[in-house]
């Protein structure tokens, strides 16, 4: 009943109480698809490697981060990190517990967090529409549950999963059924003084959730944005508004502000040129985005896939056309958020030029809610403002969640086949061998030692460098391939003093992307390192080291 015995009291009662209880059947299906996504995203962490081997480079680098700032090197000032602090901030516990356990066990430890984050997003989308019903909630959880692209960056330690998590956190403090606090109440729920102050509390701490989603990725500053928008429209007074922003610039500001104070210029620069200049390189591949995003990619090869993106699109469209305007129903605060927030982040993931299949993840909340909201709507008849379920036949309701699940299922099985190329690279025992505890070692890909457990080093005046490559991106305005001598000038520099402080030098692939060779860094580096073991296939470039592992002559 939405909290209505709770309004009645004369003083303000805690937030959580407001929150209005699941029914047994929505709580049960809730429970069902966060147990299908846990059972998924286990499956996948249970695969030769993938717990305890090399399968991303991200992941390295972003348990990297943490392992540095917990070692007393700070972010930013003295190594270059490509994202807000959220994460590195997120994963300092973790990175402490490495300390004891090894860096190995504490990136798999990451990766398991990351799992329960991901299942968590389930739960979250099932509380935030759970008074639309068991059928609404069965849908929108379900389709997260085996969302392609949600299972890929849940297969390991990436942003995306606890940017969801922030975001939803935030979506389910602010929506207080179909409305937003702050909004025209419901008639008949207590004294003004309650609603406003639980009201002013729920925007806060919403606030501050999508505060500290924008401290993980700066993407999250899309559904806050249209958070403030939808109440400022929709808002008879101000003061909802500010308290929204409030708990945004408090949710945001703490976390960003020890590192603001002692690299404020490094900060901007290294964050706002990953994010903003990065689409120098690569190529906006429209069709192939939105085939990603709805999962089409796990296909065969030959298939129609523009004609499938359009059928999908029409069907998409018929859906929500049959969810509301059939049902002369217009769209609530929540269904607006839903809709809106789908459309701009699907036109966010259209316009860089860099793409990455786990960027989708973060259009699989609003998805499944675009999805969830109007066909709930054609299972329920309206009653009293509220939605009930049963307007369509139980044989045809149980027909179209059978095809649902049917489809989902074969995405998320399709996807463990596209997931089954992953690194799973087993590389401690061969480092160990060779890498005695605690050498400087530099490397242009962190997984690699962070699985061998030799990140740490225990050699005053290590370089403290984590991500190569976005060590030369941010120095080169995000158009590193393409920059002259003198922009590179700053790169080299780096890399020659990197290299001059080096015992180890652990190279994989190809380096051009990473590293500024030139005549002198790689006369340099010839001279003062050879190869002693891992070697790998030379690669195509002149004048780049073969991958491997050098000592110092």
């Amino acid at each position: 009943m939405y909290g209505a015995r709770l309004y009645g009291r004369p003083r303000s009662v805690p937030v959580s109480s407001l929150l209005p209880r699941a029914e047994p059947a929505v709580a049960l299906t809730i429970a069902a698809c966060a147990a299908a996504a846990l059972l998924l995203r286990l499956y996948e962490l249970s695969r030769p490697g993938d717990l305890l081997g090399v399968t991303e480079y991200d992941d390295g680098v972003l348990f990297g981060n943490a392992l540095r700032l917990v070692s007393g090197a700070v972010p930013y000032r003295d190594f270059a990190v490509v994202q807000p602090p959220g994460s590195v901030l997120l994963m300092t516990p973790v990175a402490l517990l490495a300390k004891v356990t090894g860096t190995a066990w504490g990136l798999a430890i990451a990766r398991i967090l990351t799992v329960c984050a991901d299942t968590a997003n389930v739960i979250l989308l099932g509380v935030l529409v759970r008074h639309r019903g068991a059928f609404t909630v069965g849908v929108a959880c379900g389709l997260y549950a085996v969302y392609p692209d949600a299972l890929i960056a849940a297969h390991t330690f990436l942003l995306e999963p606890w940017l969801n998590l922030c975001c939803l956190a935030g979506a389910v403090l602010i929506f207080d059924g179909d409305r937003m606090a702050g909004t025209a109440p419901r008639p008949g729920h207590g004294p003004r003084a309650a609603r406003t102050a639980a009201d002013t509390r729920r925007l806060v701490l919403g606030g501050v959730a999508f505060g500290f989603a924008v401290a993980v990725k700066i993407w999250a500053l899309l559904p806050l944005a249209l958070a403030v928008l939808l109440l400022a429209v929709t808002a008879r007074r101000r003061r909802p508004v500010g308290a929204l922003a409030a708990g945004a610039a408090l949710g945001l500001g703490v976390p960003l502000l020890p590192f603001a104070v002692l690299a404020p210029g490094a900060l901007l620069r290294d964050v706002l040129v990953s994010q903003l200049v990065r689409n120098a390189n690569g190529s906006r591949d429209l069709s192939g985005r939105l085939a990603d995003v709805s999962g089409l990619q796990l296909l065969p090869a030959g298939y129609p896939q523009h004609l499938l993106l359009l059928l999908i699109g029409a069907v998409v469209a018929g859906l929500v056309a049959a969810g509301y305007l059939a049902r002369e129903r217009r769209p609530r605060m929540l269904d607006a958020y839903a809709l809106l927030g789908a459309v701009a982040v699907t036109a966010m993931l259209l316009w860089p030029r860099l793409y990455y299949s786990h960027y989708g993840a973060f259009e699989g909340p609003f998805l499944a809610l675009a999805v969830a909201l109007p066909a709930g709507l054609l299972t329920a008849r309206p009653d009293a403002g509220r939605a009930k379920e049963a307007a369509l036949p139980a044989v045809v309701a149980a027909v179209l969640v059978t095809v649902l699940v049917t489809v989902l299922v074969a995405m998320g099985v399709g996807q463990f086949r596209a997931e089954s190329g992953t690194r799973g690279i087993q590389v401690t025992a061969e480092a160990d061998r060779l890498i005695p505890p605690g050498a400087c070692v530099v490397t242009n890909d962190a997984p690699f030692t962070v699985v061998a457990d030799r990140f740490f080093s225990s050699r005053p005046g290590c370089p403290a460098m984590v991500d190569p490559f976005g060590t030369f991106f941010a120095m080169t305005g995000g158009d590193e391939r393409h920059s002259s001598a003198v922009v590179l000038a700053p790169v080299v520099a780096l890399w020659h003093t990197t290299l001059e402080q080096a015992t180890y030098v652990w190279l994989t692939g190809d380096t051009v992307a990473q590293i500024p060779w030139n005549s002198g860094l790689y006369g340099y580096f010839r001279r003062h390192f050879r190869l002693i073991g891992l070697a790998g296939q030379p690669v195509p470039s002149r004048d780049v080291p073969r991958p491997g592992l050098y000592l110092r002559n």
